[in-house]
C-alpha cells in the first residue's frame, strides 16, 4: 500500500461520515477537482459557466456541487431536486470538465450550512484521488462565484506538480464596477478593504500566516486535507478555521495570476462573511465602516520583533496590550515549554506561530479592540498602514485604497 493511500484511508476511516457519493470512475488523468458548497443558489447555473468559459484545462477536471439543505427544509429540498434534474442537462461532460451533483438534502439541523456540505464534497474528493492514488488537489468554489477564463489552466499548473505546494491562496476581487446598487457597491468596498487591510496588516507585523482566508478562494493537497483532519462542521467561519489548521503544514502559496469573483450580495445565513457584512452595513443606514486599529498591529510588531529564543525576555518591555494578554494566556511557561522543545531557531519560530497561530493573533486583536483600542474607520487604519509604507499617501478615498492594497497584493509586495 502507498504512502499516500495510508493517509487517505486514515483519514476516511477515522474522520469522515459518509460513504462515496459517487458511481462513476474518475479517470486516471484527473489532478484536481472543484468543490461547490450550494444552499437554494440561484446563481448556481451561472457559476458553472463560468467554468465552462474558462480555457479548457488539459487534464480531466472534476466539478462536485453539493446542493445540501437541513433535515425537514421541504422547500429547500424541493428547490435542489429541480435544479439538479435541470442542471444535469446541461452540465454532465463538457471536454475536459466533468460534472457530478450531490444532493445532500437531510443533514442534521445542528450541524446543516456550508462547512458541512464543504466537508462532504471534500471528502468525496479524497475518494476518488484514492482510487487512482494521486495526491490531486482540492478547490474550494462558492455557488454565487464567478472566475476568470485562465483559473483553471492557472490550477492546473500546481495540480500537476503536488510537490511544490500544500495549501493555495487565490486572488480574489468583489467586481465593484458592475455593482449598480450604489448602497452595495459601498458596502463591498468596504468590506473588501477590511479583508485587503487585515491582511497587510499582518504581513507589517511580520506574522508568519499573512494570507487571505476566503472560503471560495482556496485550495489544498489532498495529502494535506487528511494529515490536518479534513473540514469542519463549522456554520460560519469553516474557512478561516481549516485554513489555520493547514497553513500549519507550511508551503502556502499564494495564486495571483487569476482571479476569483464572489458575489457582493446580502445574506443573512450565516453571523458573518461578505453577505452578512453587506446587511450589517445595510441596517446601520451610515456610511462608517470600522475595523481594527492600527496600533494593536504596531504592538505585534514589536513584540514580534524580539529574538525570544536566544535572548531573556521581560514583560515589562512590551506594550501593555501585549503585556496583559500574554499574562492571561500564560505566555511565559509557553515560552519555557517551546524553548525546551527546539535545538534551533527555526524549529522555535516553527513551534512559536504554532502556537501564536492565526486563531491566537485574532483573539489578541479582539482583547486589545475591548480593553485598548477601540475599532476605527476603515479608510483611515488603511491609510495610517499605507504611511509606513511609503511615508505618506494622498487619499483616504475606501475605493482608492482598495484598489492599491490589490495591486500590492498581486504583486506579492508585502512589507518587510
Amino acid at each position: 500500500m502507498s504512502a499516500l493511500k495510508i493517509i487517505t484511508q486514515t483519514y476516511l476511516n477515522k474522520f469522515s461520515n459518509t460513504t462515496k457519493l459517487i458511481r462513476e470512475t474518475i479517470n486516471k488523468t484527473c489532478k484536481q477537482i472543484v468543490i461547490i458548497p450550494s444552499y437554494c443558489e440561484p446563481e448556481l447555473e451561472k457559476t458553472l459557466n463560468s467554468l465552462l468559459n474558462c480555457v479548457q484545462p488539459t487534464i480531466i477536471t472534476e466539478v462536485i456541487i453539493v446542493l445540501n439543505c437541513a433535515q425537514g427544509d421541504a422547500e429547500a429540498k424541493e428547490f435542489h431536486k429541480k435544479q439538479k434534474t435541470e442542471l444535469e442537462q446541461l452540465f454532465t461532460v463538457n471536454g475536459n470538465l466533468v460534472f457530478h451533483f450531490i444532493l445532500a438534502d437531510d443533514l442534521p439541523a445542528k450541524h446543516a450550512g456550508v462547512g458541512l456540505a464543504r466537508k462532504i464534497g471534500m471528502d468525496e474528493a479524497i475518494r476518488r484521488f484514492e482510487e487512482i492514488e494521486y495526491d490531486g488537489l482540492l478547490v474550494c468554489l462558492d455557488g454565487d462565484c464567478t472566475v476568470n477564463k485562465n483559473y483553471l489552466v492557472e490550477l492546473e499548473k500546481l495540480a500537476t506538480n503536488p510537490e511544490t505546494y500544500n495549501t493555495i491562496c487565490l486572488h480574489f476581487e468583489h467586481d465593484i464596477e458592475n455593482e449598480k446598487d450604489e448602497t452595495l457597491k459601498k458596502g463591498i468596498i468596504y468590506y473588501e478593504l477590511f479583508l485587503r487591510y487585515y491582511k497587510e496588516a499582518l504581513a507589517y507585523c511580520k506574522f508568519l500566516y499573512a494570507f487571505q482566508t476566503i472560503g471560495s478562494s482556496m485550495a489544498v493537497k489532498a495529502s494535506i486535507y487528511c494529515k490536518a483532519g479534513g473540514m469542519n462542521k463549522r456554520k460560519a467561519g469553516e474557512d478561516f478555521y481549516f485554513l489555520n489548521k493547514v497553513f500549519h503544514y507550511g508551503k502556502v502559496i499564494e495564486l495571483n495570476t487569476t482571479i476569483v469573483y464572489p458575489s457582493s450580495r446580502i445574506s443573512t445565513r450565516v453571523p458573518f462573511g461578505t453577505g452578512r457584512a453587506q446587511q450589517n452595513f445595510i441596517d446601520k443606514k451610515d456610511e462608517i465602516f470600522e475595523t481594527y486599529s492600527f496600533q494593536s498591529f504596531e504592538d505585534l510588531k514589536l513584540f514580534f520583533s524580539y529574538d525570544l529564543y536566544e535572548s531573556s525576555f521581560d514583560l515589562n518591555s512590551v506594550p501593555p496590550s501585549i503585556k496583559h494578554f500574554l499574562v492571561e494566556n500564560n505566555f511565559e511557561n509557553k515560552l519555557n515549554e517551546i524553548k525546551n522543545n527546539t535545538t534551533s531557531k527555526q524549529q522555535f519560530q516553527k513551534r512559536f506561530f504554532d502556537w501564536f497561530d492565526a486563531f491566537m493573533l485574532l483573539k489578541f486583536i479582539h482583547f486589545a479592540r475591548d480593553n485598548y483600542y477601540p475599532n476605527k474607520a476603515v479608510g483611515s487604519e488603511a491609510t495610517a498602514l499605507l504611511k509606513k509604507k511609503e511615508n505618506s499617501f494622498p487619499t483616504t478615498n475606501e475605493k482608492d485604497l482598495l484598489i492599491y492594497l490589490r495591486k500590492i497584493q498581486i504583486k506579492l509586495s508585502n512589507f518587510n
